[in-house]
């Protein structure tokens, strides 16, 4: 496990709630020297403890006003295995994260949709169509508090 310091976790916790800004604007705000600020991010990056920088779109904005996590119970048939399934899964159109759990079902993804008609298509048509799909549970998401 990698160790982070204080000033590492301020660095982070930044970035989390501003995104990418440049070097000097961070230093500014978390009252530190920008060439610090600079190796620090370097190191995070280079040790893989910030994977990669990205945005955070309105989906709302762009039409995608439906959120729903599907849980999905897998059901082993032929020769594909879970991971693989879930692998598949995570190419569709509209699916931002996929997670093998544990507990009552197996796979839980995030699916995005332009409204139930489209989220319904999906799941029925897509996710269900797959070998290994036993059954899904759609769970649909009224606010997002954070993300």
């Amino acid at each position: 496990m990698k160790e982070i310091d204080e000033i590492d976790e301020q660095i982070v916790s930044y970035l989390m709630d501003n995104g990418r800004e440049r070097v000097t604007d961070i230093a500014d705000s978390l009252n530190l020297n920008r060439v610090t600020v600079a190796q620090r991010l370097e190191k995070l990056v280079k040790e893989g403890i910030i994977r990669k920088f990205t945005l955070k779109l309105n989906y709302e904005y762009m039409g995608l006003d439906v959120l729903a996590f599907v849980f999905i119970s897998f059901k082993k048939t032929g020769d594909t295995t879970q991971e693989e399934l879930a692998q598949v899964i995570s190419r569709f159109a509209g699916v931002e994260e996929v997670h093998i759990i544990a507990g009552e079902f197996d796979i839980i993804a995030k699916v995005r949709a332009r409204n139930l008609r489209e989220l319904g298509e999906k799941v029925v048509n897509k996710i269900r169509g797959f070998s290994g799909v036993e059954t899904t549970f759609s769970h649909i998401v009224f606010q997002t508090i954070k993300d």
